[in-house]
């Protein structure tokens, strides 16, 4: 029991960290910042996590899958220039074609070079290529109530059509220059 104004204060452990509360206890009191750092630092753990669950792992740069692809990019087909540095929507980024969420590989033959606003437009989408994928999707939509009458209006060869609009070069085009355009109004 410690004295102070008068009055006896009783210091009992916080629960977080085992000190004094209101002693060193910053964990409610973090900024902002290393809320957001842990979140990532947890994403990145669960990504490591499905990329070993997914088995095949193979080292490789930026600069290396470029090479290979000539220096064009996977998503908008358009030029990607070594010199741009991230945070910039034109800098090079690894794409992974099937995404690692959904269960593909972290080698080689499953990435491609995109722009990073390409990339990061894209995020974990895929474009649905087959009738059994499309019919997946639907069912997806039909066990959601509030989608129900939307999905039963929709046919797997509708899916497929809008998928490929989804994903086409020009949009992804499209949305690079607006990135861009954002990008450079904002000084960055």
């Amino acid at each position: 029991m410690l004295l102070g104004d008068a009055r006896a204060v009783e210091y009992r452990p916080c629960g977080h960290c085992g000190c004094p509360e209101g002693q060193e206890d910053v964990t409610s009191a973090d900024p902002p910042e290393s809320r957001r750092s842990e979140a990532k630092r947890t994403q990145d753990r669960h990504r490591r996590q499905r990329m070993r669950s997914n088995r095949a792992v193979e080292r490789f740069t930026a600069d290396e899958i470029g090479e290979r692809d000539g220096w064009v990019c996977g998503l908008c087909e358009g030029p990607v220039e070594r010199a741009y540095q991230h945070p910039d929507p034109r800098s090079p980024s690894i794409d992974h074609v099937r995404t690692i969420a959904s269960g593909g590989t972290d080698t080689r033959d499953n990435v491609r070079l995109a722009h990073w606003g390409c990339n990061h437009g894209r995020n974990d989408s895929s474009p649905l290529t087959t009738v059994e994928e499309a019919e997946s999707r639907r069912a997806v939509l039909l066990r959601v109530p509030a989608l129900r009458p939307y999905a039963e209006g929709l046919t797997a060869e509708g899916l497929i059509r809008g998928s490929q609009a989804f994903h086409s070069p020009e949009r992804y085009r499209a949305k690079l220059a607006r990135r861009v355009e954002r990008y450079e109004r904002e000084g960055r």
